[in-house]
């Protein structure tokens, strides 16, 4: 059968391909976390199994009951989506306040650093500040993000420094969730937008990860607003329209890289989508807002960055993206299951004077690693611990950092999310079980998609398979999935549970 007769271009079908490929590997994902038999997080993959079927079935019959009353949610939408913003609104404020902490480890790092450009001018005159940020320069987007969240509440006359940090990271999340359920109302109607305001109540950690007020939780919304400017960009009817929502989309990817720099993955998702759709115009036009953006925003970044510190030692002391990989790459068993190699990497990369000479030896370890891992059965059994590492944990232990401060359980929150309270196990298991239920959506909906022949939502399934990608060769945490977390649960709203149906 030709493809004139199919219905189907060649560029459509790359397209559905691509689209077709996150199934595979959050199926594997999804069934490595129930059924890997590695030692970690001391989970029952028997617990995990059940929990993962029962809440499947449970959200699939929410998502068909919510279907039934399309004509309810439809006369009632507006109401229902300020009703869903005030709610995660509030309750992650009164949650903060519970879990007030000082922040501790590279939060602490960041958040130390923005008090001193308030208090001082500078913080490159402070030892631990300037070891740090000429290592780990990327993480000065925060940084500076949080020194101008300081001067505002500081010029309303707010002396407190917790509060207003977690107001704007709700805000964030209010504007990622309000972008993700118009991009669920733009490709499956009310149905749709409905089916992820549910999907969104199945993730627990929403309830308190602005506290976090770290990088993972300040990224949260930027993959979604980036792909529903891009969108924007495709709808505009106006030449200044089309030029507005291309400097959005390109500022909200600039701006999201500078607090976590895999942000960029949905952008490029969503260029990748225009390219094979055949908007060119829109391609171009996004493509060079992009590249303006960034070239203006990255020299101001380093106009402001080398206020602190200098050029050389920045380039003297900065760990390559080769140490990374490095630590994304655990041939041992005994090297934390893909983590941290408890601490012996950072030894290894930081024992060279000479930049040249560090990156020459990290990519001579990545070599040997990967000639070692040449065999199918190697690489599969250090992608099951790795994998296992990265997304076995449906509460990305975001409790990580709240409670390296106060590690005390002294609340009823802290009873359930710190890791020493009595409830945590239940609700390890619990969010797991429901972020691997999530996954599987994720996949249905994929696939019915291509079924459909359906490539609107495209942009959010590339960007699901890019973050997969670019995790299964970075270094790995529990936290570094969150940020494409919106994203994942807007994938399983595009879910229709009762199959499809004849149109009139």
């Amino acid at each position: 059968m030709t493809e004139k007769k199919r219905g189907i271009s060649l560029l459509q079908l790359f397209l559905l391909i691509g689209m077709g490929l996150m199934i595979p590997c959050y199926l594997f994902t999804a069934g490595n976390t129930l059924f890997a038999p590695f030692e970690l997080y001391n989970r029952s993959r028997a617990a995990l199994v059940v929990l993962t079927a029962a809440l499947t079935a449970l959200l699939c019959f929410l998502l068909y009951q919510a279907d039934r009353r399309e004509a309810f949610f439809a006369r009632h939408e507006k109401k229902t989506l300020v009703a869903a913003a005030a709610f995660y609104f509030a309750v992650q404020l009164i949650l903060a306040s519970a879990l007030r902490f000082e922040p501790a480890t590279d939060a602490e790092q960041c958040h130390t650093a923005a008090k001193l450009i308030v208090d001082t001018g500078t913080f490159g005159n402070n030892e631990r500040s300037f070891i740090y940020f000429t290592r780990y320069p990327f993480n000065l987007g925060l940084v500076y993000l949080l020194a101008a969240i300081f001067r505002l509440s500081g010029a309303l006359g707010i002396a407190d420094r917790f509060m207003p940090v977690v107001v704007v990271a709700a805000l964030l999340f209010t504007l990622g969730l309000l972008c993700g359920a118009r991009i669920a109302r733009r490709i499956g109607g009310v149905k749709a937008q409905t089916r992820m305001l549910i999907l969104f109540a199945s993730c627990l950690p929403f309830l308190y990860c602005p506290a976090e007020m770290y990088t993972d939780v300040f990224a949260l919304a930027f993959p979604t607003m980036t792909i529903y400017l891009a969108l924007r960009i495709g709808e505009a009817k106006t030449r200044r329209e089309k030029l507005l929502f291309a400097l959005l989309f390109a500022l909200c990817t600039f701006v999201g890289a500078q607090i976590r720099f895999t942000c960029v993955v949905a952008a490029i998702a969503c260029m990748i989508v225009l390219l094979f759709k055949k908007r060119v115009a829109v391609f171009m036009l996004a493509g060079v807002m992009l590249c303006a953006v960034f070239a203006a925003g990255g020299a101001l970044m380093d106009w402001e960055t080398h206020k602190h510190l200098s050029e050389e030692d920045i380039a003297k002391n900065e760990l390559p993206r080769l140490h990374h990989i490095a630590m994304g790459l655990p041939v041992q068993v005994d090297e934390g299951y893909g983590q941290y190699g408890y601490g012996k990497w950072l030894i290894f990369s930081t024992s060279f004077e000479d930049p040249q000479e560090r990156k020459e030896a990290l990519l001579t370890e990545v070599i040997d690693r990967i000639y070692y891992l040449r065999y199918p059965s190697r690489l599969i059994h250090m992608m099951s611990r790795k994998l296992l590492s990265t997304f076995g944990n449906g509460t990305f232990v975001l409790h990580e950092i709240i409670q390296g401060d106060r590690p005390q359980v002294d609340h009823p929150v802290k009873w359930l999310i710190f890791e020493w309270g009595d409830g945590y196990k239940a609700y390890y298991h619990l969010t797991t079980a429901l972020f691997t239920a999530q996954m599987l959506l994720a996949c249905a909906a994929c696939l019915q998609a291509i079924f459909r022949r359906d490539t609107r939502g495209a942009a959010v399934f590339i960007a699901l398979l890019g973050i997969f990608l670019v995790l299964c060769m970075w270094e790995t945490r529990a936290r570094y999935f969150f940020s494409y977390q919106m994203l994942l649960l807007l994938a399983a709203a595009l879910l229709e549970v009762r199959g499809i149906r004849k149109t009139k």
